[in-house]
Parts: C-alpha cells; structure tokens; sequence
C-alpha cells in the first residue's frame, strides 16, 4: 500500500490533494493509497519515526510498495499526474508541459514561495525553525505582489494559464493566492482577471473541499 503524508491547510501537501480533486478523484477514497494526516501543531513531522524516513521534515510525502520515498511536492505531484486519471495537468504534449512548467515556476517562486518565505520570517509558530529576519517580510510581500500583474495579464481573455484546460500552473498560482491572504494580500483585489480566476478556483479547490473526513459517532 502506497502512503501519502500531508498537512491540509499548507501550500505544499494541497498542491497535491488538489491536482488529484482536479482529476475528480478524492484522496479518501483510493483503494492503493492509505493519507497520513501529519500535525505540524504537535510537531509530529519531527518525531524520529517520521525523520528517519524524511530528514527534511516536510510534507506531502509519497511512500511507493517498493520502499521508494518521494519527499518533494513536484515530484509526488509528477507521480500522481502520470499514475491517476486519465488526463495530465502537466500537460498534454511536449510544447503544452513547457508552458506549464513555466508558468508553475513563475507562480511558485515569484509569488507562492515570496509570500511562504514573508510568512516564516513573521509567525511565531515559525520562530523555532527559521532564524527570522523581520525585514524579508515586506520586501517579499511586495515581491509577490508585483509578479501577480504578470499573471493579471496573461489571464486577460483566458479562464487558465496554458490552454483551454486547467493546469498545475493554475493550482499553484491559486495556492499563491489563497495563501496571501495570510498575510493580508487579498487575491480579489489584484485585478479583475486574478479576482475571476482565484472565486473559480476556490469554489472548488477551498481547504474544506479537502478537508479530513470526520467520523461519524453513532
């Protein structure tokens, strides 16, 4: 059995819940992969079981029957696109997974990872694994903000990034967005066109529609 590690509420692991969502497949109902909620809050992603098999102490984290561990969001996201469903966010051809690619790594560095990197140099709950240097927070913030025009742009008369069909580089830049919210960048409020994409996105993709399922007592 195939075990997959995420926290719900972090950019990283939802890239991941939401590329399968995407593909109409609910993480809790897979026959071949058993979800391990990991509590940041509990520091369960330091216990010693768990670093032994990620020394990096991070999630998602994909587990394959062979022993295999896949310990970075891409990479689990690459394995999951090309195992499950039967289209590739990825991209449908050799020119289509260029564009994505590039608009996944635009989205990520310039606004996912400025707004993540604002966020660890200003939480508490970030103070025991970051030296914090509170002057990132701003500068990266608005870092971010800037490379949201570019998105701004490239949306204008599209409803995704690349092609007709939505993408990882949607997720990711959607991610960016709900993200910043955080950090009090609102995403209805960086243009019509990111305004329109991120209300289509989170109508979808919001945290609750991924959320652990509850039990029900009898």
């Amino acid at each position: 059995m195939k075990t997959l590690y995420v926290t719900r509420t972090a950019p990283n692991p939802r890239k991941a819940l939401i590329l399968l969502a995407s593909k109409g497949i609910d993480v809790d109902d897979m026959d071949d992969i058993n979800v391990v909620d990991i509590d940041f809050a509990a520091n369960e992603q330091m216990s010693d079981a768990f670093t032994q098999m990620n020394p990096m102490q991070t999630v998602p984290v994909l587990t394959l029957d062979d022993g295999t561990v896949l310990n970075d969001s891409q990479a689990v996201c690459e394995y999951l696109d090309r195992v499950y469903g039967e289209r590739s966010v990825m991209g449908n051809d050799v020119v289509q997974r260029a564009q994505v690619c590039s608009m996944r790594r635009i989205a990520e560095f310039e606004v996912l990872y400025n707004l993540m990197l604002a966020f660890q140099h200003s939480h508490p709950s970030k103070a025991q694994r970051v030296e914090q240097v509170p002057e990132f927070v701003t500068p990266s913030i608005n870092r971010a903000i800037k490379a949201l025009s570019y998105f701004e742009k490239a949306l204008d008369g599209h409803e995704y990034l690349v092609g007709e069909q939505l993408s990882f580089a949607d997720i990711v830049l959607y991610l960016g967005l709900d993200f910043g919210k955080i950090l009090k960048v609102n995403p209805n409020e960086q243009g019509e066109n990111l305004a329109r994409f991120y209300q289509m996105m989170n109508e979808r993709f919001n945290i609750k529609k991924t959320a652990k399922p509850t039990k029900n007592c009898s």
